[in-house]
């Protein structure tokens, strides 16, 4: 072969190592786009009888047992010599040396049999009674899955999620809570980083110094096929969830999708949540999921909380409700805290509260308010009039100087009455006084009575 043809044969080589790279890359991205119907013609479910027997131990027989017994070795009988064999003595002496020998061995050889019988039938009890037991939790376990039973249906859910294929490697952390009541289940999912798109868009083959040229993909392009992976992420998990609940236990799904990152303010690793999406079972029956558009599907068919800035980046959200991991139960994430709110807040909380009960409430001026946070009015014949209010945010107990205070705006007013609310307690001292001064007290415990009574969820944690 010329070296002209070498040459040849050398740089269309280099030109095809170019292709080849580039074809695993737009396969890759292929595979990217089509993650709803991954490998599902290989995706073998595992049954919920093979999920619960996962947690069965093992039987373990005894050592002892599992030791068969030593057969007897089989006599060796000399053969008869020629005086045996014609001479009546002799020959009655080797038939009854024959018969010592026979009977010895016959009797060891029984005593073998029993022993192994006996052996073989304690295997036997054993391994009938194990398979007994694992039927009988088995045949328990599924009845409790039928009936709605949290921790068997979280855990297996949470098996068959760990199980869904996708064309690439990533660390599954999935963490679920079912509420009986509303038949919800509530996914906590650890998404994928975007490191899972290849950011070379393709490979060239530069003859000019004999090399492979990478040409990136744009950071716009990345986030893109990135955010498509995660809005098919949640909408097949969503839809293996439904697709798998043969007892009906489940009529809605709330998926959160969270993200490992670090705090650049602090430095700190934190979960923070980027997306989170919910729907019922009948509403997704009615999506063919081959077909929609993501975004808008989630963002209009599934109420998703889902942020995205000018450059396609995820912001971070607050989920719909999230799953306590210790119990597997369901955490309304709407509720509010009453003491991470903000003062001036907490007092047009207030004001929205007693609306909702019926008044006619305002808030006062938040400067120079006398020492009046709210006022209230009650449309009755029988005991309209206005009442002043005072708001105080405060994890210790009111002491007695805060009540005269109010007590004294009280008295110097032209009001019928008075409320204090407080976020706190109120020591007996402070009740006494109350009682006898036309003030009623609201306690930490009875406010957050009326707030979720009145569908604002709240409560007071000091943590």
């Amino acid at each position: 072969m010329s070296d002209k043809q070498q040459k040849e044969d050398y740089i269309n080589k280099r030109y095809e190592e170019a292709k080849n790279s580039t074809l695993n890359i737009d396969k890759q991205i292929k595979e990217l786009s089509n993650i709803i119907n991954y490998e599902m013609d290989n995706y073998k479910i595992i049954s919920i009888e093979e999920f619960i027997k996962k947690d069965i131990h093992t039987l373990q027989l005894p050592k002892s047992l599992l030791l068969k017994y030593k057969e007897p070795n089989k006599p060796i009988i000399r053969k008869a010599n020629l005086f045996e064999k014609v001479l009546k003595n002799h020959k009655y002496n080797y038939s009854m040396y024959v018969d010592e020998i026979e009977s010895k061995y016959n009797n060891e050889y029984k005593i073998y049999e029993d022993k192994e019988y006996k052996r073989k039938k304690q295997l036997e009890n054993l391994i009938k009674a194990h398979e007994l037991q694992v039927n009988e939790i088995i045949n328990i376990k599924k009845q409790l899955y039928s009936n709605g039973d949290v921790s068997t249906i979280t855990g297996y859910k949470e098996e068959i999620l760990s199980k869904l294929k996708y064309p690439f490697d990533f660390k599954k952390n999935i963490t679920t809570g079912y509420s009986k009541e509303t038949k919800t289940l509530v996914i906590d999912y650890l998404l994928p980083k975007d490191n899972i798109v290849p950011n070379v868009q393709k490979y060239e083959y530069i003859q000019k110094g004999d090399k492979i040229k990478a040409k990136l993909r744009k950071e716009k392009d990345i986030r893109s096929i990135y955010n498509e992976v995660v809005f098919s992420i949640v909408i097949r998990t969503i839809n293996e969830v439904f697709k798998f609940d043969k007892p009906n236990n489940i009529d809605n799904v709330v998926f959160n999708g969270y993200i490992e990152d670090i705090d650049l303010a602090t430095g700190q690793d934190i979960k923070p949540y980027i997306i989170s999406a919910t729907i019922d079972k009948e509403k997704f029956k009615n999506i063919d999921i081959t077909k929609i558009n993501k975004l808008k599907c989630l963002k209009e068919i599934m109420q998703a909380r889902v942020n995205i800035n000018s450059n396609l980046e995820f912001k971070y959200i607050n989920p719909i409700c999230k799953c306590d991991d210790f119990n597997k139960s369901i955490v309304n994430n709407d509720s509010i805290n009453l003491l991470d709110v903000d003062p001036y807040e907490f007092e047009d909380l207030v004001t929205i509260l007693f609306r909702k009960m019926g008044y006619n409430a305002v808030t006062t001026n938040k400067s120079n308010d006398g020492g009046i946070d709210c006022e209230f009015h009650y449309e009755d014949p029988l005991v309209s009039g206005k009442i002043i209010g005072q708001v105080k945010k405060y994890k210790n107990n009111i002491d007695i100087p805060k009540l005269r205070e109010f007590e004294c705006v009280l008295r110097n007013s032209d009001a019928m009455k008075g409320i204090f609310i407080s976020t706190s307690n109120f020591s007996p001292q402070c009740k006494i006084f109350a009682a006898s001064n036309n003030i009623q007290l609201i306690n930490g415990n009875e406010l957050i009575d009326l707030f979720n009574k009145h569908g604002i969820n709240s409560y007071i944690s000091k943590n």
